[in-house]
């Protein structure tokens, strides 16, 4: 059989098939998402707080072995820490630590005594914390290497409308 005859069948074969389809009327499409959302439940778990961040730093290191380094800052401060080298979010998004207010950051940064930031942020990721998102973060700018601590509570509050903070 020569290639053109393999050709002819195969377009021949091709006709009948959208032929067979318009047929048998529409194509429903259908999501998966339902499907995959019952197949991967995600976890539910209690918004932390500003009291909850203490609370659990104190309880995994030890109170009095760690300290706070930053929390809450207006968008003013966050671009006078960008202009002087710090890494923060990109201009124009809104950093974790800009959402909230001073009592009820969307973030933290803390240092922990006699600890990297690397072995402090893997203690306190084993020890089950209600955090989104903790990060070992080196020096930049003027800020020296420390944890970045993201509460469950700010993933809520990113989502609100015109919140797009990223850190």
């Amino acid at each position: 059989m020569s290639f053109r005859a393999i050709g002819l069948a195969a377009a021949g074969i091709w006709t009948l098939s959208l032929a067979g389809a318009a047929c048998a009327g529409t194509i429903e499409v259908v999501s998966a998402d339902g499907e995959y959302a019952k197949a991967h439940p995600r976890p539910v778990v209690a918004p932390a707080s500003s009291d909850d961040f203490s609370a659990t730093m104190d309880r995994v290191f030890g109170q009095g072995r760690w300290r706070q380094t930053g929390g809450f800052r207006t968008q003013a401060q966050e671009n006078a820490l960008r202009r002087r080298g710090a890494g923060t979010v990109a201009p124009g998004h809104v950093s974790l630590h800009s959402v909230g207010d001073q009592d009820s950051p969307g973030a933290y940064d803390a240092v922990v005594d006699h600890m990297s930031p690397g072995q402090a942020a893997a203690k306190l990721r084993r020890s089950g914390a209600a955090f989104s998102r903790v990060v070992a973060e080196g020096a930049h700018g003027p800020e020296g290497p420390h944890l970045h601590v993201e509460l469950i509570s700010a993933v809520t509050r990113r989502a609100a409308p015109g919140s797009a903070a990223d850190e």
